[in-house]
């Protein structure tokens, strides 16, 4: 695991801790509060949802929201990451083969002024 991964479980952890808590604590106060206020009035109209199902509707909207970013993320890194990786390799496999042979030093077709585009006119 990488230190990246090890720092941001912990700040993750550390953040959830903290959130439970406080709400933890908000809901021992909205139970004092329902055990003192008065029952509220019926719903004027039969056609409003509950509360349960607003909840239900709006987190089932947000999970599928997030399992899509989720997926378009990791299809954006898998497309993206493969050719920067291969030319990753290509590079240090090239740097590698360059600092191991010293027979091409004296060689000017492998200096970088070579390999540069020729100049327009």
């Amino acid at each position: 695991m990488s230190n990246y991964v090890k720092m941001a479980a912990e700040a993750s952890d550390s953040y959830f801790a903290a959130l439970t808590e406080t709400q933890d604590s908000f809901l021992k106060a909205m139970a004092a509060f329902a055990a003192w206020a008065p029952p509220p009035p019926p719903p004027a109209f039969a056609e409003f949802p509950t509360m349960q199902e607003t909840v239900d509707a709006s987190f089932s909207f947000g999970q599928k929201f997030l399992k899509g970013q989720q997926e378009f993320t990791e299809k954006l890194i898998a497309a993206s990451t493969l050719p920067i990786m291969a030319n990753a390799s290509a590079k240090s496999a090239h740097v590698k083969a360059r600092s191991a042979g010293a027979s091409d030093l004296g060689d000017p077709s492998t200096s970088p002024a070579s390999r540069r585009a020729p100049a327009r006119d």
